[in-house]
């Protein structure tokens, strides 16, 4: 999948476990040490215990219930709008509810690959659960508010997870120097990449690569929310325009 292309579950083939199944939309090809992004759909009941140890992984709950139970922690709520991070080696696992769950799924490689290494930033203590809206909102560019669900302070070491609110006309073309996926969790618009402007809604997925020119269109009353993972860890609101400068409020 090319970067600033916009891509949906039903362009895909997904991979069918015994628990569950697995749509990937942006595999990373072509990229060294990559992220990935997936849509994972859980049936009913107990998962299969996890483990991966190459990859931090960064769950978003779209629909449905369940609990979660990671390393030592065991049986912690979750619904739409939970945000979950394990680290790599770390095993886990799912006791979903009665009408299944959906996630967004985000595999960033852990500091055993040399890239990774070289990003990674000292972490403390892992927050392995977040809520959206339990955190204050920040202010980006074009009256963009996001709100970040996990960095270095929640236990992040090697990428950020924010929800981003996007009002009515949205942010004007810009770039970024990490690098980024993305997921539509509410609303709809346009994705100007490429010299494109692409329909985007809720479950919509792309890749920003750095540097890449892109804006979100917003033509509607109500905000467009847009669920965001990149590296290395950092800001949210560290946006350039095409000329080089920096938005007002990026600070990085």
């Amino acid at each position: 999948m090319l970067p600033g292309i916009a891509i949906r579950e039903e362009d895909v083939t997904p991979i069918r476990q015994k628990d569950c199944q697995v749509f990937t939309l942006v595999s990373g090809t072509n990229y060294a040490e990559p992220m990935i992004m997936r849509a994972i759909h859980w049936v009913p009941g107990p998962s299969q215990s996890r483990s991966d140890p190459q990859h931090d992984e960064y769950l978003y709950v779209m629909e449905g219930v369940a609990q979660v139970s990671i390393g030592e922690d065991v049986g912690t709520e979750l619904a739409e709008g939970f945000a979950v991070q394990i680290p790599a080696g770390v095993s886990w696992r799912l006791d979903v509810g009665p009408v299944g769950l959906r996630v967004m799924s985000f595999l960033v490689p852990s500091p055993s690959t040399p890239w990774a290494a070289s990003l990674a930033k000292d972490v403390s203590a892992v927050r392995n659960v977040s809520q959206l809206g339990a955190q204050s909102a920040q202010v980006a560019s074009s009256d963009r508010q996001f709100e970040v669900l996990f960095d270095v302070e929640s236990g992040s070491r090697g990428a950020t997870m924010f929800v981003g609110f996007i009002p009515t006309s949205g942010a004007p073309e810009h770039y970024h120097v990490y690098d980024e996926l993305c997921c539509i969790v509410r609303g709809s618009g346009f994705l100007h990449s490429n010299g494109q402007a692409q329909p985007i809604s809720r479950g919509s997925a792309f890749h920003v690569a750095p540097r890449l020119l892109h804006s979100i269109e917003n033509p509607n009353p109500e905000d467009l929310w847009i669920l965001g993972v990149f590296r290395p860890e950092g800001s949210a609101a560290a946006a350039f325009y095409p000329d080089g400068r920096p938005a007002p409020t990026n600070t990085d």
